[in-house]
C-alpha cells in the first residue's frame, strides 16, 4: 500500500490466474491537471509531479556530463530527415506535435539548434498517461542534465476512458479496435525530427506494460527509424512470425520483475491472449538483431528497486551483435509489475542505456 499512497494513484485489484481473459495492466490516474504545453521541462517537473501527488519521487542525483549525449554533426545511416540537416530548426519550437492526436514535448532548458539531441518517446501503461509515465520513470527531471528531447504521447481511450496502445492481441486494445498506433508513433518520430534538432541516429522508445508491448512492436515494424527500445514489464507477439523487423537491427533492453503478477515473467498461454516469457522475448530480438543466441552471459548485477535489498537485478547479455547493438534482459529479482521506489542511480542507468545506443 505504500506504493499506492506515495504515487497518489489508484490501482485496480486484479485476478492473478492464467485464465484471466485480459492481462489487465494497472489502471493509473486519469491525468487531469497536466501543465501548460508551453512550459519548459523544469517547470513541468515542479508542478506536474505535485499535481500527480508523486510525493516520494526520488530527487535528481548527479548525472553524466551532458556533452557526452550531444552530437554536432550530421546523423549517419538513417533514412530520417531532420531540420538540423538544413539548419531549418526553430530556436523556440512548439512543445506539442501530433496534430489530431497531440503529444507534449519537453526539451532542455538550454536547447539550441547548434546541437543534435537524442529523442526519447515514453509510452505509458494501460489507463495511464504519457506525462505520468515519464514522471514515474524520472525522465522529466533528467532532461536538462542528460540533454535529450522527450515526447510523452497518450494512447487512445476505450469506452471506459482508459488509454491503451494497439500493440498485440494480448495487450490491450478492444477486440474491434482499428487504431494504427504503429503509424501514429512513426509520424511522431518524423514530425519530431522535422521540428527539433534531433540526432536521428539515437531514437529510443521506452514502454511500460501495455507501452512495453507497443515499444517492442515498434522494434518489429519501425526499425528503420528506431535505434533502441526499453520495455518494462512488457512482452511481444505470441507467434514470432508476427514480428516482421525492417532491415536494420535494434538494441533491445527488456526489464521484468520475476514476481510480476500482471504480465507474467514466465509468459502466458491463453489462446489469442498469449505472450512469451521475458527470456524468450529477449532471445527472439537477439535473433532478429543477428546476435549469437547460443551463449548469453551474465554481467554484474544492478541495484534498481529500493524495496528489494542489495543488487537485485541480474543482467543477461547476448554476444556478437552487430556493432553498436546490444540485446539484454534485466531481471528484477523480487520485483513487481510497478517497481517503486526506484534507486536514483538505477534510473540514470536506464536513461543512459537509451542515450548510449547510437546507430553506427
Amino acid at each position: 500500500m505504500t506504493l499506492l499512497v506515495a504515487h497518489g494513484i489508484w490501482y485496480r485489484s486484479l485476478p492473478l490466474s492464467n485464465t484471466t481473459p485480459d492481462p489487465a495492466p494497472p489502471r493509473e490516474g486519469n491525468g487531469n491537471g497536466i501543465m501548460s504545453k508551453n512550459r519548459r521541462s523544469h517547470e513541468l517537473t515542479k508542478s506536474g509531479l505535485l499535481a500527480f501527488g508523486m510525493l516520494c519521487l526520488v530527487a535528481v542525483s548527479g548525472c553524466s556530463n551532458s556533452n557526452s549525449n550531444q552530437s554536432n554533426g550530421p546523423s549517419q545511416n538513417s533514412p530520417l530527415a531532420s531540420c538540423a540537416d538544413d539548419d531549418s530548426c526553430a530556436s523556440n519550437p512548439t512543445l506539442q506535435i501530433g496534430q489530431d492526436r497531440p503529444a507534449d514535448v519537453l526539451i532542455p532548458f538550454d536547447y539550441t539548434t547548434s546541437t543534435r539531441y537524442p529523442l526519447i518517446i515514453s509510452l505509458h501503461g494501460f489507463g495511464a498517461t504519457g506525462f505520468l509515465e515519464a514522471a514515474y520513470m524520472g525522465f522529466i527531471e533528467r532532461i536538462d542534465k542528460q540533454q535529450y528531447v522527450l515526447v510523452t504521447p497518450d494512447g487512445t481511450e476505450n469506452l471506459e476512458g482508459q488509454r491503451f496502445w494497439n500493440a498485440t492481441p494480448a495487450c490491450c486494445a478492444p477486440s474491434d479496435n482499428l487504431v494504427d498506433d504503429v503509424a501514429y508513433i512513426r509520424s511522431l518520430i518524423v514530425e519530431a525530427a522535422a521540428t527539433y534538432s534531433i540526432d536521428v541516429s539515437r531514437i529510443s522508445l521506452f514502454g511500460h506494460s501495455n507501452g512495453g508491448f507497443m515499444a517492442l512492436r515498434m522494434a518489429c515494424e519501425a526499425s528503420d527509424l528506431i535505434t533502441s527500445v526499453v520495455s518494462l514489464a512488457g512482452s511481444t507477439f505470441a507467434d514470432d512470425e508476427s514480428c516482421a523487423p525492417a532491415a536494420l537491427p535494434v538494441s533491445v533492453l527488456a526489464m521484468h520483475g520475476d514476481l510480476d503478477a500482471t504480465i507474467f515473467y514466465d509468459g502466458r498461454e491463453n489462446g489469442e491472449r498469449s505472450y512469451p516469457s521475458a527470456q524468450d522475448t529477449v532471445r527472439r530480438f537477439a535473433a532478429h538483431a543477428q546476435c549469437d543466441t547460443n551463449n548469453p552471459s551474465l554481467a554484474a548485477n544492478l541495484d534498481l528497486v529500493g524495496t528489494v535489498d542489495g543488487d537485485e537485478t541480474t543482467v543477461l547479455e547476448y554476444a556478437n551483435c552487430p556493432q553498436g547493438v546490444d540485446v539484454e534482459l534485466w531481471t528484477l529479482v523480487g520485483g513487481p509489475h510497478i517497481p517503486f521506489p526506484w534507486v536514483d542511480s538505477g534510473l540514470d542507468s536506464i536513461v543512459n542505456w537509451m542515450l548510449d545506443h547510437q546507430r553506427l
